[in-house]
């Protein structure tokens, strides 16, 4: 459930999404209308410091549009493609929405997103602790 959600325009028609989702910070997100692009910039800081960590978020993106996922986590690359990359040392994850798939592409990357989070918990929890302030219980 989002709590504060908040749209504001931006510059050259983009608009940035703020609200609190999963997290006690604000996660934010920017679409570019023109490019059809929503982005997450630096959802997961500092990620890019560890190979295996980064790697295996990365791949988990990937592995989405494959055929062999289950339908209800698969990506159809003919509504939306989903990827990933590292800036600065950051994750961040972009879907390109293809069409009028809005909010396919939407509702998908947020599933998404939410399986990261739940990998890290069970992978990386140190990781979620020292970024994210999550408890340790």
């Amino acid at each position: 459930m989002f709590r504060g959600f908040r749209a504001t325009p931006g510059p050259r028609g983009r608009v940035d999404y703020q609200f609190m989702w999963l997290l006690r910070r604000p996660m934010r997100a920017v679409f570019d209308p023109r490019r059809r692009v929503l982005t997450f910039a630096a959802l997961f800081p500092g990620a890019g410091t560890s190979k295996d960590m980064s790697r295996g978020l990365k791949s988990l993106v990937g592995s989405r549009a494959k055929k062999d996922q289950p339908a209800h986590k698969r990506i159809d690359a003919r509504r939306a493609r989903v990827s990933s990359a590292i800036r600065q040392g950051d994750l961040s994850l972009s879907v390109h929405i293809r069409g009028e798939n809005h909010e396919y592409a939407v509702r998908r990357v947020l599933n998404l997103i939410n399986e990261l989070f739940l990998s890290l918990h069970d992978e990386y929890p140190d990781y979620l602790i020292e970024r994210f302030g999550l408890s340790t219980e």
